[in-house]
C-alpha cells in the first residue's frame, strides 16, 4: 500500500480502534464532515455579548486572551459549540473545565462550566454540556471559551460571525 494512502486511512483506524463497540457506526459518521465545515454554533442561548474578545498572543509564552469570554450568569445552560468528543471534564486549578474535540485538528474549551457528561461522551451541536459555575476570571459574569486548531488557539467568533467586508455589486452588468 501506498504510504500517502496509509496515512490518510490512520485516522480512521485509529477512531475504530478507540471507540466503544456500539458506537463505531456513530463514530465514523460524526467525524465524516470536517468541523470547519459543519455548522458552529454559540455555545449558550441566542448571541451572547462578548465582554472580553480574542487577544493574540505575539509569541505563544506571552500575555494575550486566547478565546473570548461571553455574558453569562450562574445556572445558565452551555451548549456544544459543534460536535463532537468529550476528552476532559474536571477541575483546573480553581474552575470546572470541559473540553470537547471537533476532529480535524479542531478542539474547544469552555469554563467554568459543570458538566455530569462523561469522558468520551459523544455530543451534537447544540446539545446540553452542562451549566455556567464559578471560578477564574469568568466569575458569576461570563464564560470563557477558547478554541485551538491544531494546538494553536484562533478566534471562536470566526467560527461564526461573518467578518467579511461587505462587498456593493452593481444593480446592471
Amino acid at each position: 500500500m501506498k504510504p500517502k494512502r496509509l496515512l490518510l486511512l490512520l485516522p480512521a483506524l485509529l477512531i475504530l480502534t478507540l471507540a466503544p463497540l456500539g458506537a463505531r457506526a456513530e463514530t465514523i459518521q460524526n467525524y465524516a464532515q470536517p468541523a470547519a465545515a459543519a455548522q458552529w454554533r454559540w455555545p449558550l442561548a441566542g448571541e451572547p455579548k462578548i465582554l472580553k474578545a480574542f487577544d493574540k498572543p505575539a509569541e505563544q509564552w506571552s500575555a494575550g486572551h486566547r478565546g473570548v469570554d461571553l455574558a453569562a450568569s450562574v445556572g445558565n445552560q452551555v451548549v456544544a459549540p459543534n460536535r463532537g468528543r468529550i476528552t476532559f471534564r474536571g477541575v483546573v486549578v480553581d474552575r470546572p473545565v470541559v473540553v470537547i474535540d471537533h476532529g480535524y485538528g479542531f478542539k474547544t474549551s469552555l469554563e467554568p462550566v459543570t458538566s455530569e457528561l462523561s469522558v468520551g461522551s459523544w455530543v451534537e451541536s447544540g446539545a446540553k454540556l452542562g451549566t455556567v459555575s464559578t471560578g477564574a476570571h469568568c466569575s458569576n459574569r461570563c464564560i470563557h471559551w477558547g478554541v485551538r486548531l491544531d494546538g494553536e488557539y484562533i478566534d471562536p467568533a470566526l467560527l461564526i460571525e461573518d467578518l467579511r467586508p461587505s462587498i456593493l455589486l452593481p444593480l446592471n452588468d
